[in-house]
């Protein structure tokens, strides 16, 4: 339905000249709406009173041609304006039936020239208004005849105004008046196309205003991913020999100077991954489109992918990019690239790429991937070989993988047919390329040395512990880190180990290894580092010591293999001695002039009374008094030097030393103890403080605590603590500083504190002294002194030898399984030798090493001792007289020759006082002779009475620590 507005585009324009108070006419824009008189709610024929036509009534429209025709031809002429360019309406139709469109024209008179009331108009008006039906797609009919005044052939006339032209007319270009409600009523196809463009276009346009806010409001991730960094670390030994790895991220970083040597693999990954690389941005549109083709179409049988490398490095570098598959995810790794590629360059782009990407088999990066599948750094690649590694990355999981070799293959042709295409390979030289088939070339975790599984344990405590490195800091921190261990040493050790071993299993009692263990720590007095060891036979896997038989996982359970036995816990006997004398000397005792009481069967005093002396027989008040100790034979009973007893390891002369120098509570040598770098704790001396077992070795410590006590002492008292790391290095990071714990023992004065251990030195340098030594058989063979103690407990189930030259301090030790009472585990007999002692089989091995690795060092002299401190004599009164005849030492008690025992036991010199005999500060037979302090006398020694012996000696504590087995013992006092 159609407004009367709209088919006839009804208006009323005042066109006479001025008149009847009216201005003159000016067509209708005058502005002034009083001017125009319309009304489209008459209810005229054929209309409604909404100015809307009815369907059904009559009207003009485009098939009424003749009437058209006819309102052409009323008035032509020169003025009318009916000419082809006349302005008049010239509408009236002749011989038209009358009818409510139809006007009839006037008679006379020029037409326009005579005012008509027919409808209402003004006498002024220039002519009639007729509606015409528009006719579309033909020319307007309606000019005069052609040409002359008044007919056909006439002159044209000239051009009047222009009238109200109807449709199809050039007359005047009068605006439409709109009507309310017109538009949206009368919808067309236009309309609702435009319509829903301009719906389509708002759209795309707040939807690139929302790209652009999000674009600019996603940042570059200030932050790697923490597993970019990952890769494993790599301990070597001091010369260089890989010991072992940590972790199973094998990743090697290359520089960009590093590719530039190697063409081969950066050509093939980026015919493998992203051919347009150096010539698109971020993100490559075509890519996208390229792979959703070969998707579709099949390709080369595997999912292709769009992202460019800039994407798949943002997404494996940055953290916070993620590799979920959502929209958010993808748009935010879309921008970032975008953004990535505008800031940072091609180069540095590709080699962090190179260095990031998985290739399967723990290999990340390049490097590694070249050596783990071809066994050659990246320059050293084909291009072959290179292909093939850029294959991989598209399924590291498996292509690595034999059942998928096929599907290898296939993605390596097209690695070459990309070449080709980018014109860095001819299609003669990938047609002639066998494809290379990857080797097994993955990194070997550990060495191929016997004790690398044991250094590898060690190490990674001490980086726990000591550097406070978590475990995934060690296993993905890429660290490189270089120990003490020096390769020689370590293999000299082994040897003499095993040979040790070798010649005790020609004997009648062999070594069992399920039964008995070795253990040896070497360490550098200078610094505390561990140059080599013995922690035990190897790991399963591993052949015994290096040479023997290889030893399965059930060999292995039997015999322990996986205990580090220089770091098992076990009762170190007499060897503990130095700590006492160490006390002694820095409660200010001179060791060249003092006197210790080794009398047998002495009953100690209690710590509490340091002053007291102890008896052979019990006071009337024995409250906190030991039982009787004995000596290991009847004929170590006397007095003694500090060195003398030393060397000969007479345990009363030191148990009674120990009550006087323990301290309160017996804190005083606890103290010592952990100066020294013992584990109190562990070792179970804390809770056994108060005992005078300590003094013989009831606590349980380890091989490398009594490498590290010796060291000291060599090193003029200056304490080091033990260690096998020297250097924590990572790639583009500063260094982690070594921590080496140092401080001096005796004395914060450098001086003083070197006196008093050369005082020990002194003390401890007769263990190998042929006439009473615990382990002649230590001796060197170019004259070497050594600086050593022997320790054995009872029952022969642990045996020690500390031996050492100015620079070097090592530690050997055997020890049974079992240390329990009721166990029949014995060391004594062990290789054909009774007693089992540590100067035997221990001292032995030490001196194997000693020869092969000490004597090519020359002489090495310790410095000479400077004695300081007071006189201390221990022997009561009335046991100060000297024996006058002295039995000299069996040195061949047992027929086997190198181990000279004398009978009184470990190293005893069979009866009497030892030779020489101790200096005293006064003749005891002329005068009463007392202590050094002049407080002690016979009266402080009452009649003793049996009951009341509080002092027992055997406490069980056991020991707990790293790598440390519970082991059932009895702590008895130790020999030798």
């Amino acid at each position: 339905m159609s407004s009367k507005a709209d088919d006839f585009d009804v208006r009323f324009r005042d066109a006479g000249p001025a008149g009847h108070g009216r201005p003159p006419a000016d067509g209708g824009f005058r502005g002034n709406a009083a001017d125009v008189g319309y009304d489209l709610g008459y209810d005229a024929p054929g209309w409604d009173t909404q100015g809307f036509r009815r369907p059904e009534a009559g009207y003009v429209d485009a098939a009424d041609v003749s009437n058209r025709h006819e309102a052409g031809r009323v008035s032509g002429g020169r003025h009318g304006g009916g000419g082809r360019h006349g302005g008049g309406v010239g509408t009236a139709v002749a011989g038209s039936p009358a009818g409510p469109l139809s006007v009839t024209p006037p008679t006379a008179g020029p037409l326009g020239a005579q005012e008509t009331s027919d409808m209402g108009w003004d006498s002024e008006a220039t002519g009639l208004w007729t509606p015409e039906a528009p006719v579309r797609g033909r020319r307007a009919v309606g000019g005069g005849g052609p040409g002359g005044p008044g007919g056909p052939g006439g002159p044209r006339g000239p051009r009047g105004p222009r009238g109200f032209g109807g449709p199809g007319r050039r007359g005047l270009q009068r605006p439409k008046v709109k009507v309310k409600g017109s538009w949206w009523r009368h919808w067309t196809l236009r309309k609702v196309i435009g319509l829903l463009l301009a719906m389509v276009g708002g759209i795309v346009v707040l939807g690139a205003a929302a790209v652009v806010m999000a674009y600019e409001q996603t940042p570059v991730p200030t932050g790697a991913l923490e597993a970019t960094g990952f890769t494993q670390s790599v301990v070597y030994s001091k010369d260089g020999t890989l010991i072992g790895r940590f972790g199973n991220t094998n990743r090697k970083m290359v520089s960009y100077a590093d590719l530039q040597n190697a063409p081969a693999i950066v050509n093939a990954v980026l015919a493998a991954e992203d051919r347009n690389f150096y010539t698109e941005g971020g993100i490559s549109p075509t890519g996208i489109a390229r792979a959703a083709y070969e998707d579709v179409s099949g390709g080369d049988g595997s999912l292709q992918g769009g992202s460019t490398i800039t994407q798949e490095f943002v997404r494996q570098y940055y953290s916070g990019i993620g590799t979920q598959q959502t929209m958010s995810r993808k748009i935010k790794e879309i921008f970032v690239a975008m953004k990535v590629a505008k800031e940072k360059s091609k180069q540095w782009i590709l080699t962090n790429y190179l260095n990031t990407i998985y290739f399967g088999d723990g290999a990340y990066g390049v490097q590694a991937a070249a050596q783990t599948y071809y066994g050659k750094p990246v320059g050293k690649l084909t291009v072959a070989q290179a292909a093939v590694i850029a294959a991989i990355i598209q399924q590291p999981s498996n292509y690595p993988l034999a059942q998928y070799r096929p599907q290898l293959e296939n993605r390596w042709h097209y690695v070459l047919n990309g070449m080709v295409q980018m014109g860095k390979l001819t299609q003669q030289q990938a047609d002639t390329m066998k494809f290379p088939r990857p080797g097994n070339h993955v990194p070997r975790t550990l060495g191929k040395d016997v004790w690398d599984p044991y250094v590898m344990d060690m190490v990674q405590n001490e980086l726990g512990s000591v550097y406070k490195l978590t475990k995934s800091q060690i296993y993905n921190g890429g660290y490189v880190i270089r120990t003490s261990l020096d390769d020689a040493k370590m293999s000299a050790l082994y040897k003499s180990v095993a040979g040790n071993e070798a010649q005790i299993d020609q004997s009648s009692v062999p070594f069992n290894p399920v039964t008995m263990h070795a253990g040896a720590v070497l360490e550098d007095p200078a610094t505390g580092a561990i140059e080599a060891l013995y922690p035990g036979p190897g790991h399963a896997g591993y052949r015994y010591n290096g040479t023997g038989k290889v030893i399965t996982a059930k060999y292995c359970e039997k015999i322990h293999c996986q205990l580090n036995m220089a770091l098992t816990r076990e009762q170190v006997g007499s060897s503990f001695k130095p700590y006492i004398l160490a006390q002694a000397v820095k409660d200010g005792m001179n060791v060249q002039t003092s006197t210790l009481n080794g009398y047998n069967y002495l009953h100690i005093a209690p710590d509490s009374s340091p002053t007291v002396y102890s008896s052979a027989a019990l006071p009337a008040n024995s409250a906190g008094w030991s039982l009787p100790v004995g000596n290991d034979s009847s004929g170590e009973n006397g007095p003694y030097t500090p060195q003398v007893a030393m060397g000969a390891s007479i345990n009363t002369a030191y148990a009674d030393l120990w009550h006087r120098v323990a301290g309160s509570g017996g804190q005083d040598v606890l103290s010592m103890a952990q100066d020294f770098g013992v584990n109190i704790e562990a070792s179970g001396l804390k809770s056994m403080a108060n005992e005078y077992g300590i003094a013989l070795g009831q606590a349980s410590l380890t091989v490398t605590e009594q490498a590290t006590m010796l060291a000291t002492i060599d090193n003029g008292g200056i304490y080091h603590s033990a260690h096998v790391v020297t250097s924590i290095t990572r790639s583009a990071a500063p260094s982690i500083p070594v921590k080496v714990t140092s401080y001096p023992v005796f004395s914060s004065n450098p001086e003083i504190n070197e006196h008093e251990a050369s005082q020990l030195q002194y003390a401890m340098s007769q263990v190998d002294n042929p006439s009473y030594g615990t382990a002649p058989n230590a001796a060197m063979s170019n004259g070497q002194e050594i600086v050593g103690k022997t320790g054995t407990t009872n029952k022969a189930q642990s045996a020690f030898f500390l031996g050492a030259i100015p620079s070097q301090a090592l530690a050997v030790a055997f020890f049974t399984d079992n240390q329990s009472d009721t166990t029949k585990q014995t060391l004594d007999g062990l290789g054909g030798i009774a007693g089992g002692f540590g100067g035997t089989w221990p001292a032995n091995i030490w001196h194997t090493y000693a020869e092969d690795q000490f004597v090519p060092l020359g002489v090495e002299p310790f410095p000479a001792p400077v004695f300081t401190g007071a006189t201390w004599n221990q022997v009561p009164p009335g046991l100060r007289k000297v024996a006058k005849k002295h039995r000299k030492p069996n040195k061949n008690r047992d027929g086997n020759p190198g181990f000279p025992v004398g009978d009184g036991g470990d190293g005893g010199n069979g009866g009497g006082n030892p030779n020489p005999f101790p200096t005293y500060t006064c003749d005891p037979t002329v005068v009463t002779c007392t202590p050094g302090d002049g407080t002690q006398n016979a009266a402080a020694n009452p009649a003793p009475t049996p009951a009341g012996a509080a002092g027992a000696v055997v406490i069980g504590v056991p020991a707990t620590s790293l790598w440390v087995r519970r082991r059932q013992r009895k702590r008895t006092p130790g020999r030798g």
